[in-house]
């Protein structure tokens, strides 16, 4: 038996998919591979394989400009091999800023079954008509990618609550993580929002000088998600990690926190901001 036999090592999730996205375009060609996630109006691209269009990740392309979105609403085809000779595709927007001759595009989906973005290959150039005949193997491909995307989500919200659990750096007047505690959890999250594409928002929260800092972090405690974290920087100082959450429902929780401090006469000031890495 031979004592020496090494497999392919990947130390993080995105080695494993720009491996994967290497092997997709060596077998099925395609100058430009992408997986992407739908936030909004907007596909961000979490990783990119791309000799052509100047595409990177941490791009955002329009949604409803895209060939994706016509792929996925209006269940056009799958595979392209000439884009030309399908007028749906040709009356795309993204046409007048990309060239597109050949496409393909296919769901990824999130452990509910719902859209989680795209696997998509782009290529100025017409492609041979037998690639059509590979849209099995590509769904079969779309389904591993998901798989491993939604493996490494659960991952990460593990991680978070975690980190935020066994951090070593404790504030002992509240028992939440302190400055460096926070600034892990913040650098963390930063790395989710970037490789993931997962959305969550920041609050800070200045509590009057002579409050009790328990008060004001038992009251957190009460107000705040299980996926959550709070942190305490000092002379009552909060920092707070909304975790899965986008601008509009931090706004939402931002007001509620507001309003339930200042029914305990604690009158807070509170300033949000969107995490983006």
């Amino acid at each position: 038996m031979n004592d020496s036999i090494s497999l392919p090592n990947y130390n993080n999730i995105q080695g494993l998919l720009d491996a994967h996205l290497a092997q997709l375009q060596q077998r099925f060609g395609m100058s430009m591979w992408m997986i992407t996630r739908l936030q909004g109006e907007e596909l961000l691209i979490l990783r990119v394989r791309d000799g052509t269009y100047g595409l990177h990740q941490g791009h955002r392309l329009e949604w409803q400009t895209s060939y994706c979105v016509r792929m996925v609403e209006l269940g056009n085809a799958r595979v392209v091999a000439d884009t030309a000779l399908n007028p749906i595709y040709q009356d795309a927007p993204i046409n007048a800023n990309l060239s597109i001759g050949a496409y393909i595009g296919l769901p990824l989906l999130d452990a509910q079954q719902q859209l989680f973005g795209t696997l998509c290959a782009l290529d100025p150039e017409p492609q041979p008509e037998a690639l059509a005949n590979a849209q099995e193997a590509l769904e079969h491909e779309a389904a591993l990618i998901s798989h491993l995307l939604n493996s490494a989500v659960r991952d990460a919200r593990q991680q978070r609550l975690t980190t935020f659990i066994e951090h070593p750096d404790r504030c002992d007047l509240t028992g939440l993580p302190g400055p460096k505690g926070w600034n892990d959890i913040l650098q963390q999250e930063l790395g989710n929002t970037r490789d993931l594409g997962m959305q969550s928002s920041v609050l800070q929260l200045q509590g009057p000088e002579e409050a009790d800092s328990e008060i004001i972090a038992d009251s957190l405690a009460a107000l705040l998600r299980e996926q959550d974290s709070v942190a305490h920087l000092g002379d009552n100082r909060f920092a707070i990690l909304l975790a899965d959450t986008d601008h509009r429902n931090a706004q939402r929780a931002a007001d509620r926190i507001r309003d339930a401090l200042n029914a305990k006469q604690l009158l807070v000031r509170l300033q949000h901001r969107a995490l983006t890495a």
